[in-house]
C-alpha cells in the first residue's frame, strides 16, 4: 500500500518581510558608537599596559633579593610596556614623552641587557623608572 503525501505551503511563508530603506542618520550613529566603543577600549588596553608595567617594576623593586631569576621577564615586562606606551606617545604627538620611553625601551633590552639587576643602585633605576608610566598616566587624563 502507497499513500500519497501532500505538502500544504502557506502563501504568507513565502513572503519576504518588508525592507525598509538605509537610514543614513541610523547608519551615522551606529558608527560613530561603534568607534567611540573602540576608542575606549583602546585607551583601557594602554592604561592596562601602564599599569601592568608599573606594578611589575614596583614588585621587582619591593621583592629585589628574589629578582635574580626573573631578570629577563621583567626586562621584557618593561621593555613592552615602555615601547607601548612610546607608539602612542608618537601617535599623540608628545615627542618628549616618546624619547623618554625609547630610551626605556633600550635600558630595559631583555636581548642585549644594559645592567644586570643586581645591586642598590640598579634597584634605584628599576623605581626611577615608574615615573615616565607615572607621568603618562597623568597627561592621558589632563588631556581628555
Amino acid at each position: 500500500m502507497t499513500s500519497t503525501v501532500v505538502l500544504h505551503e502557506s502563501p504568507a511563508a513565502r513572503e519576504l518581510p518588508p525592507v525598509s530603506p538605509l537610514d543614513q542618520a541610523v547608519w551615522n550613529a551606529w558608527v560613530t558608537r561603534g568607534r567611540a566603543k573602540e576608542a575606549r577600549g583602546h585607551e583601557m588596553r594602554i592604561k592596562a599596559a601602564k599599569w601592568i608595567s608599573i606594578v611589575g617594576l614596583l614588585a621587582a623593586a619591593g621583592l629585589w633579593a628574589y629578582v635574580t631569576p626573573y631578570e629577563v621577564g621583567i626586562r621584557f615586562l618593561a621593555a613592552g610596556g615602555a615601547s607601548i606606551v612610546m607608539v602612542q606617545a608618537f601617535q599623540a604627538q608628545r615627542y618628549a614623552f616618546a624619547a623618554v620611553f625609547g630610551a626605556l625601551v633600550l635600558l630595559y633590552n631583555p636581548v642585549v641587557p644594559v645592567f644586570s639587576l643586581s645591586g642598590d643602585w640598579q634597584r634605584a633605576v628599576v623605581i626611577a623608572s615608574t615615573v615616565p608610566f607615572f607621568a603618562s598616566l597623568i597627561w592621558r587624563e589632563a588631556r581628555q
